[in-house]
């Protein structure tokens, strides 16, 4: 692979009302996805290689909004109508990232395009975060403040995915709620790790009111897999080799049908054993 540089660190950032739902089959916590989002969105401000980021999320705290549970109503012609939007799972999270974005050559240019970004749709509030340019192995863990990496499952067998098929979820649940627990099964959670096409970009017709002229709205399903929640005290992050560090960094990868988080997430990835009664996707 070629060198590994310009990786960088951005510490305590602050955003609030972060969309907790990732999609149909998983909430609870921001969706990796949505920091390679953003990751994808600084690269373009930055004039760098589109689809070149790769990002780590660090989560130091989710604060889950209580909202309000029922709608307040109104009397409308003798009849009760709501005249507000229940609001959907949201929260307040402080986190940092880890960020590789090849060719960028400028923490201080970095830091202007950060404030007042969103994460899931939520607002970057505060501008007291610190963006450092970090050594790219594991020792760039080590100056965050406690909080847990969100990365792909360090186990092949618990990088299984699924669009929704009931055999695709059971095996998901499976993995996440076993029978028993083995000593250091560690913290592991489902989650939003891509999309499944419906259709063929290719030969997908044009539509109007879409966003872009030149990329074309594909119709997709949400793809339900498994992250891992580790300490960045854990030498598994510290110890990290540039090599190592590299292949955890969520990355877009477009391969067939499938448009997903992670490479190692596809199917050709991982060969489940013959006894194994999984579905990769519906």
């Amino acid at each position: 692979m070629t060198e590994f540089r310009d990786l960088y660190v951005v510490k305590d950032i602050r955003a609030s009302r972060v969309n907790l739902i990732m999609n149909d089959f998983a909430a609870g916590l921001p969706s990796p996805l949505s920091f390679l989002g953003l990751a994808d969105l600084l690269a373009r401000e930055l004039r760098l290689t589109p689809w070149s980021a790769g990002v780590i999320p660090v989560l130091h705290r989710v604060h889950v909004s209580e909202g309000r549970t029922k709608p307040e109503m109104e009397n409308k012609s003798g009849l009760y109508a709501p005249i507000e939007t229940i609001e959907d799972m949201v929260g307040t999270v402080d986190l940092s990232l880890l960020l590789h974005l090849p060719g960028c050559d400028s923490d201080s240019a970095l830091r202007e395009q950060i404030p007042h970004r969103r994460i899931a749709g939520g607002l970057i509030q505060n501008e007291a975060f610190k963006v450092e340019a970090v050594t790219p192995d594991g020792s760039a863990f080590r100056s965050l403040r406690r909080g847990y990496a969100m990365i792909r499952p360090e186990l092949a067998e618990r990088r299984l995915i699924t669009s929704g098929d009931q055999e695709g979820l059971a095996a998901v649940a499976r993995t996440l709620f076993p029978a028993e627990r083995e000593p250091g099964f560690g913290w592991i959670v489902p989650a939003s790790i891509g999309y499944h096409l419906l259709e063929d970009p290719a030969t997908v017709p044009p539509r109007i009111r879409t966003r872009s002229k030149t990329v074309p709205h594909v119709f997709a399903e949400p793809v339900l897999g498994i992250a891992e929640l580790v300490s960045v005290r854990n030498e598994r992050l510290t110890g990290l080799s540039a090599t190592a560090l590299s292949a955890l960094l969520w990355r877009w990868e477009a391969r067939g049908d499938l448009v997903l988080g992670h490479a190692t997430y596809h199917p050709e990835s991982y060969q489940p054993h013959p006894t194994e009664e999984l579905r990769i996707h519906g």
